[in-house]
């Protein structure tokens, strides 16, 4: 049999619905197929599902969202981005470690402008939980509005997991207390992202699940080489079936000084990726939040460039990606109930003439409440037995897809 790997191929078939019902009766075995007339791939299997909706997860689209706190071209005015590439912002990003770091000035024009504070609050390394009460003090006693808490991001920095969590569990709660509009985000580092059960507080202290991804030209001067879309790959599939899901971070080097080279082109086809890829790959993606910063502001030490606003290029491809897609401008407001959205899997599958049939025990892992007797199979000659995606697909549509219950 010739074994030819595909990585990442779309099987559309699964999000077409099922007006038929399925037969009673078990279908006969077919004859065993010729190892000369079947191929083994990997492909993406988009089975729908219904899940709970999140706290503000919109029905569909993507909230947009940008960081230019540290951009002294905009004057850390975030109007000025948005007039500059040509599209509102339903997010308005800060940042927090410290009492003087998100001010009343700053919430005033999330409300003038009609965006959402998006606040990221950094932890401390002895884990002190001052500044969070400073922060919800100030939030509950001056300002009424939908608030989101990016709270603890987990990277390269975070030491002891446990302590981590107690830490975690302890601001969350204090938030939830008294501020009873805010949503809470849980977010790790793309490069983390394979610790994340040591580090993952639990669903119930979860609204929302970030992912964080800088792609920097060098790293300690190495060139940078880590396999972000497979990070991006693993996080989606481990949380896609509980909370909805946002890209809370993506900034993507355009200079680096550390051979003074400009990536023009790369960094507009990263923009391409994350904003039109991840979209249609990655469907419970909720929201991106676009760190519009030179580290170069931030640090003496900084290499990366990350401002897409500072080269027009860029901007034209923000403006075009942006305004083509799904993306909103504003957080909707909040309701409750189901979503209908298709799950990703990832699996082997036998490509029979154009036909997917996949294994005995992915069929039962995927598809558990199917009556396998009643689906078309094949057996192969590798003594296993294959069911056809197609007929299980229909099936599990006919049988799951009903109502949605608002």
């Amino acid at each position: 049999m010739k074994k030819i790997l595909i990585g990442f191929l779309l099987c559309t078939v699964l999000l077409v619905g099922c007006n038929q019902d399925i037969v009673s009766e078990p279908v006969l075995n077919q004859d065993t197929i010729l190892t000369s007339n079947c191929e083994e791939k990997l492909v993406d299997l988009y089975i729908p599902a219904h899940v709970e909706r999140g706290l503000l997860e919109p029905n569909q689209g993507i909230y947009t969202g940008a960081y230019v706190e540290n951009n002294l071209a905009l004057d850390h005015d975030m109007k000025k981005f948005e007039d500059l590439v040509g599209v509102k912002q339903a997010f308005r990003v800060m940042q927090y470690q410290g009492s003087a770091d998100v001010t009343s000035r700053q919430l005033l024009e999330c409300l003038a402008n009609g965006q959402t504070p998006y606040i990221k609050v950094m932890m401390n390394s002895d884990y002190d939980t001052t500044p969070i009460y400073h922060l919800v003090s100030d939030l509950k006693t001056k300002y009424k509005m939908p608030i989101f808490i990016e709270l603890y991001p987990v990277d390269g920095e975070v030491g002891d997991p446990e302590a981590y969590k107690a830490y975690y569990k302890t601001s969350y709660e204090l938030i939830k207390k008294h501020l009873d509009q805010a949503v809470v985000v849980w977010s790790i580092d793309v490069e983390q992202v394979e610790q994340y059960v040591s580090y993952y507080p639990g669903g119930n202290m979860v609204d929302w699940v970030g992912l964080n991804v800088y792609v920097p030209q060098y790293v300690s001067g190495v060139a940078y080489d880590t396999d972000f879309r497979t990070g991006i790959d693993l996080w989606y599939k481990t949380f896609q079936a509980e909370k909805p899901l946002m890209l809370s971070g993506v900034a993507v080097s355009h200079f680096s000084r550390v051979d003074h080279t400009y990536q023009i082109s790369e960094a507009s086809s990263l923009l391409n990726y994350f904003y039109e890829t991840v979209p249609k790959a990655y469907p419970r993606v909720r929201g991106i939040l676009y760190i519009d910063v030179d580290m170069a502001e931030v640090s003496k030490n900084g290499k990366e460039d990350y401002t897409l606003s500072s080269q027009k290029d860029l901007v034209t491809t923000y403006h075009q990606l942006v305004s083509e897609g799904d993306f909103l401008s504003e957080v909707e407001a909040y309701t409750s109930g189901q979503l209908s959205l298709p799950m990703k899997y990832t699996v082997p599958v036998l490509d029979v003439e154009g036909d997917y049939y996949i294994s005995r025990d992915y069929a039962y892992a995927l598809f558990n409440t199917l009556d396998l007797r009643k689906i078309q199979y094949l057996d192969y000659t590798d003594g296993n037995r294959y069911y056809q995606v197609e007929s299980l697909v229909e099936a599990y549509n006919t049988k799951h897809l009903g109502p949605i219950h608002e």
